[in-house]
């Protein structure tokens, strides 16, 4: 979080240069966080269920990444609009930094063996968990928070490099839409490499948020995209000699 923090900072620089840009990514922070706890605990209910006072411990149990897009959105409107901050240009900037952090995120994931995945032979990047402090696996398995990561990193140099391309040039608010077209597109195909519980018709939680994602991203960026078109055209136009 604080490396992707330091990229929307100096991000927001562009066009933001007071101090209300603190208080807008304390609010996206938090607000991430709460809709990562909120993902985890839906995904695991039966356990939570018999234990409720476990809710708020975030310390107990784990966070699910793929809810933290909803609460980030929500917490980050709120603050935009108290702090009257430029609404889409604040997304934009703050989704740049949200995927680096992921990937530098994924890292703790390697170290501590998290998340059991897909039988994997034949391939040298194979892994196999055995220290006791970790999840423990029994056979090679696909290493598939190293392909997290990796998508995750390719995402915020993709992203970086499309605001590079259409900041200052209404409407805001693209980067955002194609981060979760991406982010949710990447996250669907990854998790049928993972072995958690099925949510809804037989998908997991996971890949049902990735598929609203990307949906929202895939409509949403090109009527952007048309939009900025016909702005370009009608500014043309008013501007040609008569």
């Amino acid at each position: 979080m604080a490396v992707g923090s330091v990229a929307s900072f100096a991000a927001a620089r562009y066009l933001v240069r007071d101090e209300r840009i603190y208080p807008f990514a304390i609010a996206v922070i938090v607000g991430g966080i709460v809709g990562a706890r909120a993902a985890h605990v839906i995904d695991n209910w039966s356990v939570y269920a018999e234990r409720p006072q476990d809710i708020v411990a975030f310390w107990n149990g784990g966070i699910g990444t793929m809810g933290a897009p909803i609460g980030s959105t929500i917490a980050g409107l709120v603050a935009a609009r108290r702090l009257r901050l430029p609404l889409g240009f604040m997304f934009d900037i703050t989704v740049i930094g949200i995927a680096l952090g992921e990937a530098i995120g994924r890292v703790g994931d390697v170290i501590n063996g998290e998340h059991h995945a897909t039988a994997c032979a034949g391939l040298p990047w194979c892994v196999r968990y055995t220290h006791p402090a970790t999840l423990g696996q029994q056979d090679y398995v696909h290493p598939v928070v190293v392909y997290d990561g990796i998508v995750m990193l390719a995402i915020f140099l993709a992203l970086r490099l499309y605001w590079l391309r259409v900041r200052g040039r209404p409407p805001e608010g693209r980067v955002y839409w194609a981060y979760l077209l991406l982010f949710g597109g990447a996250r669907f195909l990854t998790s049928f490499l993972r072995l958690d519980p099925a949510f809804l018709g037989g998908l997991q939680e996971a890949q049902v948020l990735g598929l609203v994602y990307a949906a929202a991203g895939a409509v949403m960026r090109p009527l952007l995209a048309a939009r900025a078109h016909s702005d370009a055209r009608a500014s043309r136009a008013t501007t040609m000699p008569t």
